[in-house]
Parts: C-alpha cells; structure tokens; sequence
C-alpha cells in the first residue's frame, strides 16, 4: 500500500514537473497567428468552392486585407478550388439572425465564433431573395465545420448565395 502510495505520488510530481498538471493545460483553439484583431476593417469573403461548399472567412491576414479571389483560391483548394467568391464591404456584417449563426459555429467547434469572420454583426436593412434564402439555409440546416480559422458549410446551395446590406 505504501509503495503504491509512493508510485503515484512519484508520477504527480514529475507530471507536475514535466508541465503535465491540469493547471498547465494548452488551449488548442487559439486564433490564427496571422488573424487580426477585431476592428481590422477587412471584408469577411464567401467562398463558393466547386464541391458545392461554402467557406466563409475573413479576408484579413497579417494586419492586410487580401483580395476575396486570393483568400478563396485558398481556402477552396482542398475543395476542388473555387468557383466564385462574394465580400462585405467591410468588417461589420449584415447578417440575418446573426445570433444563431454565431451560436451553431460555436456549437459545430468553432471555438472563436464569430470573431474568426468579422468584429461586428449587424441587423441588415435589406437583404434580397437569393441571400435571405442562403442565409436562412446556414442558420437553420447547414453541416458547419471549422476550416483554417473560417467556417465550411455543407448542404446549402452554394450557387444561391449573397450578402444582405
């Protein structure tokens, strides 16, 4: 009893020792090192990408805006590559029903939410046919993932898509 007592005590320091201790426990969502912080002002892009995905994400890396076409040759290319591309026109993002968006990228494992795509939501003023239809598709039946730091919908129509205003 007293040598097993011992053992365990034996492997907690050195667990302790080794940074192994659950005080010392290494968070594996943390943001992309080339992310920017909120208020960058970038667009966020919509990547349609040829297997009929959507990638949504930020177009910002570095501290920079990239061109929407360049950030989806990216992030398509696993996905048979892109076939078309939409951006915002800036950071704050029109967004029906932005709260169950933001809600079932957190449940689906996107540790950061939101925050991975824009720094702001906002209810949008209007939004046509075609985007209300996409949206309301990623907020109500879409298969969402994380991927590189943006966010994959599966299972919407990814020839029927747009931004609100």
């Amino acid at each position: 009893m007293l040598r097993t007592a011992l053992a365990a005590s034996l492997l907690a320091s050195l667990a302790a020792a080794l940074g192994l201790g659950c005080t010392t426990t290494t968070v594996l969502d943390d943001p992309d090192p080339k992310g920017c912080p909120p208020g960058h002002g970038c667009p966020m892009v919509g990547c349609a990408c040829n297997d009929g995905s959507v990638v949504l994400d930020s177009t910002c890396e570095l501290g920079k805006c990239l061109a929407a076409e360049k950030v989806c040759n990216d992030r398509c290319a696993d996905y048979d590559g892109a076939k078309s591309a939409f951006a915002t026109d800036d950071d704050q993002v029109p967004v029906p029903d932005c709260d169950t968006f933001c809600t079932r990228l957190e449940i689906n494992g996107c540790g950061h939410g939101c925050d991975t795509l824009f720094s702001q939501c906002k209810t949008p003023s209007k939004c046509g046919p075609t985007a209300a239809s996409f949206w309301q598709c990623v907020t109500e039946d879409a298969v969402i993932t994380c991927d590189a730091d943006g966010a994959r919908v599966v299972g919407c129509d990814a020839s029927e898509y747009g931004v609100c205003e």
